[in-house]
């Protein structure tokens, strides 16, 4: 999952069609912020409010994905993102 976060080329084209990035317009709220956020809970770092909110507010609509030029599966990280930070829990 790493890897897939590693292959964004922070183009932002994701952030255009993410219906959550659009209604609240905070970078952690979009799926280029969300895949940093996957990251800390990957790394096992201690989890703020803004990673849980990040990570538990994606709708999984898969816009963003339709636009990634990088073809990430951005949804894919962000559900194991929130498997492994919930059995941390």
């Amino acid at each position: 999952m790493i890897a897939e976060i590693d292959r964004c080329a922070r183009c932002g084209f994701c952030e255009a069609v993410c219906p959550t990035y659009n209604a609240v317009r905070m970078r952690h709220m979009g799926p280029r912020g969300r895949l940093q956020m996957a990251r800390i809970a990957f790394d096992g770092g201690a989890p703020s409010r803004y990673v849980v909110e990040s990570l538990a507010t994606c709708l999984r609509c898969r816009a963003c994905e339709l636009v990634c030029p990088a073809s990430i599966r951005i949804v894919d990280v962000i559900v194991e993102a929130r498997r492994r930070l919930y059995a941390r829990a």
